[in-house]
């Protein structure tokens, strides 16, 4: 088996073993920091593609885009 491919499924499984061990209390902490670091991703992201952008239009670009997620998410519950 390739190093690389086992190094990765062995990282994936210490990643498993560590989050089923968390209580809920750090499970929900976890999911919470991991949805700023996607926020600071998508804004990183917003920034490069308008570099002229103040602030406060990342900021509405950014809740647009959330927005347009929220919506297909109860779209595709609703079916």
């Amino acid at each position: 088996m390739n190093e690389i491919a086992e190094l990765a499924r062995q990282i994936n499984r210490e990643k498993i073993e560590r989050a089923r061990a968390m209580s809920l209390t750090e499970k929900f902490r976890a999911g919470a920091e991991l949805f700023e670091d996607a926020c600071e991703v998508a804004r990183c992201g917003i920034r490069s593609m308008h570099p002229d952008w103040a602030e406060a239009q990342v900021e509405a670009e950014l809740a647009r885009r959330l927005e347009i997620g929220r919506r297909s998410k109860e779209a595709a519950l609703a079916r």
